[in-house]
């Protein structure tokens, strides 16, 4: 599974001992993924006395703050002066939110989505769980030491992207690196309870409440959808990205092909998430790559303009 890869590492080692000044980065609105691969990196590029920076356009949820070198996080850029970029988890790279100067610059991806990446390396990987898994094999094969601190930000980052391991891209190698973290004394129960915080536990009964009330099913399409207008995000002083659970609750509700979730969370903007499952027989991430974003197979999003009934028109039209 490795041997095609394996090369590719080592162009990453070759790279980092020239190395002097480097910036790790990945996609706006960072989910534990993003940061925990990041993390895992700058932990790993300090042991090697490489100089580093973690940066990030959004500033990650406050539940993952457990995470070792989380405040070392910056969230503007003090210095263009790199001479090495590590782009993670990002699928196109219009979603790192970097100036244009930096395409110039030598770029490393690691990433497990299939999308626009760039970079003179690229290490994509869509078979696999999550960037941290990946992150995970190239510090093995570079033989830096996964010690406790590395092994919590890769385990928040594959325990997030696999769902808690309940995701169709949990597979035996996912288990078996989740097992040698825990080994290396990650946190397994301490990461699994900040992760459902995002998820459910900031949501209020009310907030529940609206979205339940909504949920409509369009039977043609197999649809199930609901929403939240920028006006009920106010009122309950609800942050838009503590709302990434409530796709795959939806795609319970009723028996349908696909669910979505469309969120105003500024005035004219719309967030959209959509979910599946292999079984159902739809992908999303082709749906979501027209309407501007990209994502996995059966877990995709999207950004756009518009009102909540527009955007809503604009992905059923695209339901076949």
């Amino acid at each position: 599974m490795l041997d095609s890869i394996t090369h590719q590492f080592s162009l990453v080692n070759k790279s980092l001992k020239k190395a002097k000044n480097v910036l790790i980065t990945s996609h706006e609105n960072p989910d534990a993924d993003a940061v925990g691969s990041l993390l895992a990196l700058n932990s790993a590029f300090l042991k090697l006395n490489i100089k580093s920076v973690c940066y990030l356009s959004d500033q990650p949820s406050p539940s993952l703050n457990f995470l070792p070198h989380f405040f070392d996080i910056k969230n503007s850029l003090d210095s263009m002066n790199f001479d090495l970029l590590f782009c993670l988890d990002y699928g196109d790279f219009k979603r790192l939110k970097l100036p244009n100067s930096f395409h110039k610059k030598p770029m490393i991806t690691f990433d497990h989505h299939r999308g626009e990446q760039e970079g003179f390396v690229k290490i994509i990987r869509p078979d696999f769980s999550s960037t941290a898994e990946l992150i995970y094999y190239f510090l093995k094969e570079a033989k830096i030491e996964i010690d406790k601190p590395i092994a919590t930000c890769l385990l928040a980052g594959i325990v997030s992207d696999t769902g808690i391991f309940s995701h169709i891209s949990t597979s035996a190698q996912t288990m078996k690196v989740a097992s040698d973290l825990l080994i290396k004394g990650a946190p397994l129960t301490k990461i699994i309870r900040q992760e459902l915080i995002p998820r459910y536990g900031t949501l209020n009964n009310k907030i529940w409440g609206q979205v339940l009330s909504r949920v409509k099913f369009e039977k043609q399409k197999g649809l199930a959808y609901s929403s939240l207008t920028y006006e009920n995000l106010k009122e309950q002083s609800i942050n838009s990205l503590n709302l990434t659970g409530v796709a795959s609750t939806i795609s319970t509700i009723f028996p349908a092909n696909l669910s979505l979730f469309l969120v105003e969370y500024e005035k004219g903007k719309i967030r959209g998430s959509l979910r599946s499952e292999p079984f159902r027989g739809k992908r999303v991430d082709s749906i979501a790559r027209i309407m501007g974003g990209g994502g996995h197979p059966y877990a995709a999003g999207f950004k756009c303009d518009g009102t909540i009934e527009e955007v809503l028109k604009k992905v059923q039209n695209l339901i076949i």
